[in-house]
């Protein structure tokens, strides 16, 4: 780690680094007291004490990863897109709103984590970090084609809920293969186009097609397209929340997207 290094040397590797950073993710320390519980390790472990300054710069500049298990090539590979919240600030609702002022910045509010999730093995494959002014719908691109680059496989079926429901998703989807298995509002439109439908040379939209399928009887929908494999996302935020809290510990916006990777990478190599 030192070849080729400017200045001083590192005198801690960086799986000394990564441990006391597990460490603080999994039991919710703070640096000084990660400091503290490496000194008490030390007297029965001989493993180097770092200062928690030091910790602290190190663990923001590790590399992050999602720890992905391989893939079989030609299985069927369906995921689950979805998005959630995390406060960071551990304070609640009522000195946000009321403290505050309702004057909620970047650091008072909330950053929002867009998954997509292996539905067979639960597995986190792609995941982007934004702050709570971005919508849903406007990351549906980058984790449905990170989960493609992160694994290396071609993706089947996608399910998501309404928030996803655009015209572009379903055109592009079926364009490259993938079956959208996304809910429709009740008031889409059904009607077939007439005999002489001519639109500028374009064929009938796609989401109207599946519209017309899927509100003629949408609990058959829901049954025969397994849309209920859905709810894997919500489970893992549900324990990713019960693991690691609902907040983040960590002030600026970049460390908070690190500290939310790493904790992502944890959850993978936990399953």
């Amino acid at each position: 780690m030192n070849a080729c290094k400017e200045g001083a040397k590192f005198q801690y590797p960086d799986s000394c680094i990564c441990y006391a950073g597990t460490i603080r993710c999994l039991l919710g320390l703070e640096y000084r007291q990660i400091q503290g519980f490496l000194a008490g390790l030390n007297q029965f472990v001989k493993l180097p004490v770092p200062y928690y300054t030091t910790i602290q710069r190190r663990f923001n500049k590790l590399p992050t990863e999602l720890h992905i298990k391989p893939k079989k090539r030609g299985e069927p590979f369906w995921v689950a897109i979805d998005a959630s919240g995390i406060c960071v600030t551990n304070r609640g609702e009522w000195m946000r709103k009321i403290h505050r002022k309702g004057k909620i910045d970047e650091c008072k509010g909330f950053v929002k984590l867009h998954i997509s999730i292996d539905v067979k093995t639960k597995e986190l494959v792609s995941m982007e970090i934004t702050t709570d002014k971005t919508g849903d719908n406007t990351m549906f691109d980058a984790v449905l084609f990170g989960a493609i680059h992160n694994t290396g496989n071609s993706i089947t079926k996608v399910f998501a809920d309404g928030a996803y429901d655009t015209e572009n998703n379903f055109e592009k989807l079926t364009k490259i293969g993938i079956e959208p298995i996304i809910p429709i509002d009740s008031n889409a439109d059904t009607k077939p186009p007439p005999d002489k439908f001519i639109q500028r040379r374009r064929g009938e939209p796609i989401r109207r097609q599946h519209a017309r399928m899927q509100l003629a009887d949408p609990k058959k929908w829901r049954k025969d397209n397994q849309y209920g494999l859905r709810w894997i996302a919500e489970m893992f935020f549900s324990v990713f929340k019960g693991r690691h809290g609902d907040y983040v510990q960590t002030k600026t916006f970049s460390n908070m997207q690190h500290e939310l990777l790493f904790k992502a990478g944890l959850y993978n190599q936990l399953l």
